[in-house]
């Protein structure tokens, strides 16, 4: 009979905290000996690192996925249709500001007289200019609010893919902790049958399935929520999601120059657009306070009892006098709203940039604390549950210990799990601060690349 010391069995514990992913569907059969009746072991396995196959594979897969999404999303349908009308209104303040009018005169006195003419306003002040530019603005404006709507979908889609699937592996973790206390449950009611155990021993055993039980049911709820967010978000619950890559994407692609990043961003885009077209505001209310005058050219005949008719020909010209209101008050309040446009703009690009920075300082430290867990997960989870199977075999540990030690492994796997996940949480909190969704799952780019922490593998 093989003896194991408390010492040996600490140090095996603690390597095997941090093991590989486990199968939520593995079983094992039941192990029945002369001294106690083992508890089935679940198999797990420690992820290889993927080849670039798969990865270019589940990028393209994930593209497609969020190509599809905004393309049928009412959100960027909404987009569209502002594009449209913002075309339409850059168009039609294009147009000439002022149509001629016809000016048809008769009269019968002693005199008769008939006459036609046409009235033209003409634009000296730059009004036409003036209101080109703003229309142009504003649909610039509504592009980048498109493009900035396009990005911030795209990084939802991202965090919510990955808030799914860390519930979704969470949910098999507790999974497989309710099958291995299920058939220990089972064990341990046929043992305390038999004899071979205490009351104490058997209570343990169906206080730590109760809990099993419990947790289960947490972690299928949490996965409904995620998957009802992740609906929220595609607004098309039939979609099924695709996978994510089998790692993070690797810190060294992120730049180390944020300024020209931050400057290219859509949302900054559409602060600065929102800037230039107030300040093209600016412009439109200033030509109008200056009078356009308009030019009247008119001909006709008259004619007088005994007398033969003669032609005539006129010139008429007018100007509007802005005495009583004079419109200094539309530039000024014009002038304002451009400065908080422009003062707006700066800080949301120093907000960005400062975004850029903490989003950058969080991946790192995210897929560096990842990459020390993947490294260090040498020992797998079947073989810390084999050595504990090995131990309260030969009643070198008690159940209360067996339990204590099964759930610090079943946990520390739950961890790994947990911190895989949060990294691509913090990668999709990147991608919403950069923008460079788009970059990261194109194919030809380094960005589309991932990689696992460097380890041999085992």
């Amino acid at each position: 009979m093989f003896r194991f010391s408390h010492r040996v069995l600490s140090a095996a514990v603690l390597a095997a905290l941090s093991a590989g992913p486990v199968r939520a569907d593995s079983t094992a059969p039941l192990n029945d000996s002369p001294h106690r009746s083992a508890p089935p072991v679940a198999a797990s396995t420690v992820a290889a690192p993927a080849s670039a196959e798969s990865d270019a594979s589940a990028a393209a897969s994930l593209r497609r996925y969020i190509d599809a999404v905004l393309e049928a999303h009412p959100d960027m349908k909404a987009a569209d249709a502002n594009i449209v009308a913002a075309q339409a209104r850059a168009e039609s303040l294009d147009r000439p500001l002022y149509n001629p009018e016809l000016v048809l005169d008769g009269q019968q006195a002693q005199s008769d007289s008939y006459s036609a003419g046409l009235n033209q306003t003409i634009d000296i002040s730059g009004k036409r200019r003036a209101r080109r530019l703003s229309g142009q603005k504003q649909l610039e404006q509504a592009l980048a609010e498109r493009e900035a709507l396009r990005q911030q979908l795209a990084s939802d889609l991202v965090a919510a893919l990955a808030d799914y699937y860390g519930k979704q592996a969470a949910m098999g973790l507790t999974q497989q902790r309710l099958d291995v206390l299920s058939r220990f449950s089972t064990i341990i009611e046929r043992q305390y049958q038999a004899g071979d155990i205490g009351l104490l021993d058997r209570n343990l055993g169906s206080l730590a399935l109760a809990e099993a039980v419990a947790l289960s049911g947490r972690a299928e709820l949490e996965q409904l929520q995620a998957r009802r967010a992740l609906d929220a978000v595609t607004r098309n619950p039939l979609r099924e999601p695709p996978s994510l890559p089998v790692a993070p994407p690797s810190p060294a692609m992120l730049p180390a120059n944020f300024d020209g990043l931050a400057q290219a961003l859509p949302p900054v885009r559409v602060a600065v657009a929102r800037a230039e077209a107030a300040q093209a505001e600016v412009d439109v209310a200033r030509s109008n306070s200056h009078a356009d005058p308009t030019v009247g050219i008119r001909g006709g005949r008259e004619s007088s009892a005994g007398e033969s008719a003669t032609g005539l020909i006129g010139l008429q010209v007018s100007i509007p006098l802005f005495v009583r209101n004079n419109y200094r008050a539309e530039q000024k309040a014009a002038a304002a709203s451009a400065d908080v446009a422009r003062i707006e703009a700066d800080a949301f690009y120093q907000q960005s940039l400062a975004r850029l920075h903490a989003s950058a300082r969080q991946y790192h430290a995210s897929y560096g604390a990842w990459q020390r867990w993947h490294s260090a997960s040498g020992t797998r989870v079947e073989d810390g549950i084999e050595l504990l199977d090995k131990v309260w075999k030969v009643r070198e540990i008690g159940t209360s210990d067996y339990l204590v030690q099964l759930k610090q492994l079943l946990d520390g796997r739950a961890a790994g799990e947990e911190l895989k996940y949060q990294t691509w949480r913090a990668w999709a909190e990147w991608l919403a601060s950069s923008g460079q969704w788009s970059t990261w799952l194109t194919p030809s780019t380094p960005s589309a690349r991932t990689s696992l922490p460097l380890s041999s593998e085992r």
